[in-house]
């Protein structure tokens, strides 16, 4: 690990950042993305094989072929970090778009879902569309949507939103895979892999499960799962986190990817916030926040960002994970879990994430959705596509946390 004589150095030099970050330049950078993403979501569905855009589905009958016209639209986890995101963004500046993005996406897949559920059997590998609202087998499929559409449901208790929450948590509580340790776990690439994704797949929904329930199993489960992917995952060497954990061969894989050390990270933090003052546990997880936090600020480079893989300077600067360790640190830093001096962290972040906004609100440098990898090489040459939609929602987070760090 690194000598923590130079992540002094790194704070100090990175101080003169605080003095560069105003908050009416971080909420208007965070406004075009957002008017980006409003205007390219077109809430109509598409088919591939005729280019026909298709506004009721219910005259096409399965079509494997038919998919919503933008990702935006699709019942994938990014959206469910998007739309977390447009919930902050509104709540903190009450503007009408943003406080409703998060209402008419859902009700978008909602209106459809009968007639989807009555031509879907439930065998057939198919993405018509938005199959994943539907089918549950793997937290992908609705940890990080189902904790956004408890938010919705808090101000919006419609049955079949809460008919879709109740099959969720029974499905991250019951049915999900595990180790014999209780550890959420994959069948692939290799049977019982433990993603690092997946400690955001699931701990956000049951933070908020707990919240809209009042039930303790909830918060405990979270808990249990915050310290049983530390243990898999974390390694002493580096201080950072493995993509995996191959239960069958008892290794660690993949590499330090970056953003599933975020997606450790944002979990960690979203448990904090939900977690009760008093609970027994709560130093606990702050304390492996802390370490994840001093660990990882000493991989930011000069630039402000962090790495594709964290500990190898020669991978591209990589935007979905800055805006996640971005978020985490501010967050921290505002919400009295961590010292204020870690604040230079966050705005040198903060920093960096602002040079890969274009004018238009589109966002460069994140990488593309990323599997386990068997050699360092998978991880080096993942495409970033232009405005990647992995990163989005983080970038929100990151920048209204930023914001409110400016005041203190």
């Amino acid at each position: 690990m690194r000598n923590t004589l130079l992540t002094l150095a790194l704070f100090i030099t990175m101080n003169g950042y605080s003095q560069d970050i105003k908050e009416e330049e971080v909420m208007s950078s965070l406004a075009k993305i957002a008017d980006n993403v409003i205007k390219n979501t077109t809430y109509l569905y598409f088919d591939k094989a005729t280019g026909e855009f298709i506004t009721d589905l219910t005259k096409h009958g399965y079509n494997k072929n038919i998919v919503p016209q933008n990702g935006y639209n699709d019942w994938k986890y990014w959206n469910g970090v998007i739309h977390i995101g447009f919930n902050r963004l509104g709540e903190i500046t009450g503007i009408g778009r943003y406080k409703d993005y998060t209402k008419k996406n859902f009700e978008f897949f909602f209106k459809d879902r009968p007639y989807l559920k009555s031509v879907y059997d439930g065998k057939n590998q198919w993405r018509f569309p938005v199959a994943q609202g539907i089918n549950l087998t793997q937290l992908d499929d609705c940890g990080a949507m189902g904790a956004s559409l408890i938010e919705l449901y808090e101000t919006d208790k419609r049955q079949e939103y809460r008919e879709y929450i109740d099959m969720a948590a029974d499905y991250i509580m019951n049915k999900q895979q595990r180790l014999a340790d209780g550890t959420f776990a994959r069948p692939v690439p290799h049977n019982n892999t433990v993603w690092a994704d997946d400690l955001y797949m699931s701990v956000p929904f049951l933070a908020r499960m707990y919240k809209l329930t009042g039930e303790i199993k909830f918060m405990d489960e979270a808990i249990r799962q915050v310290v049983l992917f530390n243990k898999h995952l974390f390694d002493e060497k580096t201080g950072l986190m493995w993509h995996c954990y191959y239960d069958d061969l008892k290794v660690n894989g993949g590499t330090y990817w970056g953003r599933c050390n975020g997606w450790m990270m944002i979990a960690t933090v979203d448990l904090l916030r939900y977690m009760p003052e008093n609970h027994p546990q709560k130093k606990m997880i702050l304390e492996l926040l802390n370490r994840q936090i001093r660990n990882i600020a000493q991989y930011q480079s000069q630039s402000g960002l962090w790495h594709q893989v964290l500990n190898k300077e020669d991978s591209y600067p990589e935007t979905s994970c800055t805006a996640m360790f971005t978020y985490s640190v501010a967050i921290a830093v505002n919400s009295g879990w961590i010292a204020d001096r870690y604040k230079t962290i966050a705005f040198a972040g903060w920093k960096g994430i602002s040079t890969q906004i274009t004018s238009e609100g589109a966002v460069t440098n994140i990488c593309m959705g990323t599997g386990i990898g068997d050699n360092i090489k998978f991880y080096f040459d993942r495409p970033a596509p232009y405005n990647d939609i992995h990163g989005l929602g983080a970038i929100f987070l990151a920048g209204i946390e930023v914001a409110k760090l400016t005041h203190k």
